[in-house]
């Protein structure tokens, strides 16, 4: 049986070795994940949050093309309800959303699907300027489960997250600067982004992550996760039903 390619790397970065750095290493395939990089990325993950060191995590994708093309569709095929009521993108993003410091997607290139999903779940964003954003979940009969539809709405709101989600509209860079989907352009952008997580790092750790907390806290009853999974699980179960 051929190996997938495919893997997530994580080196500790910055001033002083006090910023986790998560990359999604497949550029061969737009860096599209699949279910072993999730799982790495959620070990790795929970490494980061356990270890008392670390300040700040920043994501990014590898080579300079782009930055995540979401899940690999190939692996859609064979999901079930449960797959969908359970998504494991959903929970590492949900977690990546939760860490206990702040997090900066250095995005650069495209977002898509997934990608952008991962994106929305990090603290700030900033861009390449020949980056994009889409979530084209629809065309292939799901939505955005892995807390796009949450996520984008709340930020740029309602009416632009449908032209996105139900209209399919891509949004370039600039566009999404203006709509403050990013925070910021940049041709640097990894290092841009490192720089922004190291000026968080050099905050008062308590009083940063108390902050965010109280920041999520204003949000939580603009969305739900649960309405995400079981629209999700009944997608995927059609899809069995019909094949």
């Amino acid at each position: 049986m051929a190996t997938v390619s495919g893997t997530v790397h994580m080196k500790y970065v910055g001033e002083s070795d006090n910023i986790a750095l998560f990359i999604l290493d497949r550029p061969d395939k737009a860096n599209a994940y699949h279910n072993a990089m999730i799982c790495q990325f959620a070990e790795q993950l929970a490494a980061a949050v356990a270890n008392p060191s670390i300040r700040a995590g920043v994501v990014t994708g590898a080579g300079d093309r782009v930055f995540c093309a979401g899940a690999d569709i190939s692996s859609f095929a064979n999901r079930s309800y449960q797959d969908g009521l359970n998504l494991l993108s959903r929970q590492l993003f949900d977690n990546w959303a939760n860490a206990p410091w702040p997090t900066v997607a250095a995005i650069n290139g495209p977002a898509i699907a997934g990608g952008l999903e991962l994106a929305l779940a990090s603290d700030l964003r900033i861009c390449s300027p020949s980056s994009w954003f889409s979530l084209p979940e629809i065309d292939l009969g799901l939505i955005p489960a892995a807390g796009g539809i949450r996520r984008l709405t709340k930020l740029v709101n309602e009416a632009r997250a449908k032209a996105m989600i139900l209209f399919g509209q891509k949004v370039d860079s600039a566009t999404a600067l203006e709509w403050g989907l990013v925070s910021q352009i940049s041709d640097r952008v990894l290092e841009d982004g490192i720089h922004l997580a190291e000026a968080a790092a050099r905050r008062d750790p308590l009083a940063t992550r108390l902050a965010k907390m109280a920041l999520q806290s204003v949000n939580t009853s603009l969305g739900d996760a649960s309405v995400e999974a079981v629209a999700q699980a009944l997608l995927y179960n059609r899809k069995t039903q019909v094949e």
